[in-house]
């Protein structure tokens, strides 16, 4: 089945850059995702995906494949443009804020989410088969937890449906990771406990979705200590 979108999806920055030749040497990583991958507000060396290159040594090259704003279903759109030419040997894929977040209309308790909790499986599914199709290894992961901030909220309802779509969406990650058997850094049930004090100095108000730069090395670090024995096992 072929799909036309109604306008062109903007082609990220570091995909748009990529030159295949320049690192066939290298141990290739996409980072496939949302605004939580892109972290399009910081260069790249201050990015987890720019940090994450530099943690795992020379060897390595991270190309982030982040577009904000969008869900599990416009990435496995983008699957042929932004993941697959890269030849990857390894693929780290991150909807969940995305794919459950509510749009609301006339009434507070009227909503739809941006991806259906069914729609997010099928489609998480078909990149975990696509990933090992290209003989590499697909690793999930998750965002630190939504603090329960109501300033972006119109109402203290609207936060409430939020985080328990939040939560409903989580279960559903950790369930399809453990039936496909893909690696999963979930740092929504952990990273509150690797730190001091959470949401402290990691998030700013009153964006309680996008953890700060503070958070960022965290996140690398917990994502290359699973990278890297596939680093390790692998020859160029």
């Amino acid at each position: 089945m072929t799909f036309q979108l109604d306008e062109p999806v903007s082609l990220p920055e570091e995909v748009a850059g990529f030159d295949l030749s320049s690192c066939e040497d290298k141990f290739r990583i996409v980072a496939l995702g949302d605004s939580i991958t892109q972290c399009g507000r910081w260069p790249r060396a201050r990015r987890w995906t720019g940090i994450l290159e530099s943690l795992l040594g020379q060897d390595c090259r991270v190309i982030n494949a982040g577009i904000g704003g969008t869900s599990s279903s416009l990435g496995l759109y983008r699957w042929p443009r932004d993941v697959a030419p890269m030849l990857p040997h390894c693929v780290v894929i991150g909807f969940l804020l995305n794919d459950s977040h509510i749009r609301h209309y006339e009434c507070r308790f009227s909503y739809c989410v941006q991806c259906s909790r069914d729609r997010m499986d099928a489609n998480l599914t078909d990149m975990v088969q696509l990933t090992r199709q290209m003989g590499a290894a697909p690793i999930f992961w998750t965002p630190p937890p939504v603090p329960a901030w109501p300033e972006n909220y119109k109402s203290r309802t609207h936060l409430d449906i939020q985080l328990e779509l939040l939560e409903h969406y989580l279960l559903a990650v950790e369930r399809l990771a453990e039936r496909l058997e893909v690696p999963l850094v979930n740092f929504w049930r952990s990273f509150p406990a690797s730190v001091e004090e959470y949401p402290g100095q990691y998030m700013d108000r009153p964006d309680g979705y996008h953890s700060n730069d503070k958070s960022q090395p965290i996140l690398a670090a917990g994502l290359a200590e699973l990278i890297r024995p596939l680093l390790a096992a692998w020859q160029p």
